[in-house]
């Protein structure tokens, strides 16, 4: 143990500091203000004086006054605590130092770390992060410093106490992510007891992940109530972790506690879904699963929009898969869009081209149409259904105990398509993805296991994404399917429905040439649009 010097504002300048934060707080906002220069200007003499303490270590903070601050707001805390090393909340109960540190040594960090947002509460926002209003305040909520080194002292006493489970930096980091959660700690005096705060502090980094700030005030509430009637801190540490999982379990099991439906316990009507193309990706992920090999879980059922106009090898390959699953795949619909374009109409009936057609503009610029089909010919439909079959009402907020896990059958070499739900009570899964499975690998699983079949690719007829290599084959190997997408190309052109739809000439190819007169040999820059654009429902 050694003594040494510490530096404490005087009760002169503690008063001088807080006139001026009620005269002009905009000199806080500056990383370099000069609290002490400002003081001696304002005539108050000597703003600092030494007051003696008693630290475990010499500490780094006063040995070299000109050590660079550091400024990481989630490794300060540590790096204080350490620097401290020694004091105790006993010894650290003087706010003249704390403010001291807040104003000189932390004060860019303050800046950085909790930036004012409203001019008309800067007052306030100074004086809380500060000032300490009141001597008899707890340490943890004097101002920044104070807080810092009680943030550091919870955590290492947690980790202290946890038998090596966790330490003390896996706590700031908690703590630094989850400020609400240091809050209820430090406030609640159920966690004086070190072994009760670490296993409370267990759970919430490991089995309580996803729990709201209501959930840790519930668990805290529920433990309270159960330490009223046991001695928590005197139970063996067994009983004590089994006693704070269960109550974890009781809260991450009611919907107002947790933050997003991904983390309830035992939700009452969540589906699992399998978004079927009938493609490559989407075939392969629905067999897998059917297996159940690489641990992929096996969906409810699947669902496949059908947009009307697939190629017939689509349809034939859908039967099949039909016979070879053992759960359902449901087929919805919005209409057929072939019929729908050439009228020049959308799903709900307004004058509107829904496909990504290239257009020459009647100036002469060219452009593109925006892409409506998949929203309305595979998000909506698909989506309603799922709604349907949940009970949900049209436009009602579905609650949070409800949702849908949708498999989404993407591929890592398009990993680019990966996007989240628009719908919150829907939530993504890239099974393929997450096992790095590319479609190379994916169409040789499927060889293997079925050599006498091949995939079918999964998109409209007409798809103005298709790349040249597949404009080709269909010409060469199915002349029926091209011959169709050659009438609708026709029909952007000349036909008064189609063309009252669109400003401008639209094509169905990038080259902006009708499609039978496409080299398909040259190379547009159009090949990646779907990979690109299309939100993983279609080409799967």
């Amino acid at each position: 143990m050694s003594e040494i010097t510490v530096e404490r504002f005087t009760p002169d300048a503690l008063l001088g500091l807080r006139n001026l934060a009620d005269s002009n707080p905009e000199i806080w906002l500056d990383p370099d203000t000069n609290f002490i220069q400002i003081l001696s200007d304002s005539g108050v003499d000597s703003p600092c004086e030494s007051t003696s303490m008693v630290f475990r270590y010499t500490t780094t903070y006063f040995v070299d006054p000109d050590l660079k601050r550091p400024n990481n707001a989630d490794t300060l805390s540590e790096q204080f605590y350490s620097d401290l090393d020694g004091m105790t909340p006993r010894t650290a109960c003087l706010p003249g130092i704390w403010e001291w540190f807040a104003h000189t040594v932390l004060h860019k960090f303050c800046i950085d770390r909790f930036p004012a947002s409203k001019a008309k509460n800067l007052p306030k926002h100074i004086k809380e992060h500060y000032f300490a209003d009141d001597m008899h305040r707890r340490l943890h909520t004097m101002n920044v410093a104070s807080r810092l080194w009680w943030l550091a002292h919870t955590a290492h006493r947690a980790s202290n106490a946890s038998e090596g489970a966790y330490g003390a930096s896996a706590v700031i980091q908690h703590f630094a992510e989850h400020a609400q959660h240091y809050h209820i700690i430090a406030e609640r005096e159920l966690f004086r007891n070190d072994r009760l705060l670490s296993e409370f502090i267990r759970v919430l980094l490991g089995e309580a992940q996803g729990m709201s700030n209501d959930g840790v005030r519930e668990l805290w509430r529920r433990l309270n109530i159960i330490g009223g009637g046991l001695i928590l801190d005197a139970l063996p540490r067994e009983q004590l972790r089994d006693i704070i999982q269960e109550q974890t379990e009781e809260v991450m099991s009611d919907p107002p506690f947790v933050q997003g439906r991904n983390a309830l316990r035992n939700p009452d009507r969540v589906l699992r879904v399998l978004s079927l193309g009938a493609g490559v990706q989407s075939s392969v992920l629905a067999l897998m699963a059917d297996k159940g090999e690489y641990n992929i879980e096996k969906p409810d059922f699947a669902i496949f929009a059908d947009t009307g106009w697939e190629p017939p090898a689509v349809y034939e390959h859908l039967n099949w898969l039909k016979a070879q699953l053992s759960f359902e795949i449901i087929t919805v619909s919005a209409g057929n869009i072939l019929d729908n374009v050439l009228n020049g109409i959308s799903t709900d009936g307004h004058k509107f081209l829904v496909i990504p057609a290239f257009t020459v503009n009647p100036d002469g610029t060219k452009g593109r149409l925006v892409r409506q089909c998949t929203s309305e010919y595979k998000i909506v439909p698909i989506h309603s259904f799922l709604r349907e079959r949940l009970g949900l009402a049209k436009g009602q907020r579905a609650p949070k105990n409800v949702g849908v896990i949708m498999m989404l059958g993407i591929s890592i070499d398009e990993a680019e398509r990966i996007k989240p739900s628009r719908f919150e009570w829907v939530t993504h899964e890239f099974p393929l993805v997450d096992r790095d499975f590319s479609r190379a690998q994916l169409i040789n699983w499927f060889n293997n296991n079925y050599s006498n079949r091949s995939l079918p690719k999964s998109s409209c007829i007409g798809c103005p994404y298709h790349s040249n290599a597949i404009w080709k084959q269909m010409k060469e190997e199915d002349p029926n399917s091209f011959m169709e997408a050659v009438y609708l190309d026709d029909a952007l052109r000349n036909s008064d429905k189609v063309r009252g739809a669109v400003r401008g000439m639209a094509y169905l190819h990038a080259s902006r040439k009708p499609l039978d007169e496409v080299d398909f040999s040259a190379a547009t820059g159009s090949d990646d649009l779907l990979v690109a654009e299309c939100e993983g429902l279609c080409g799967i």
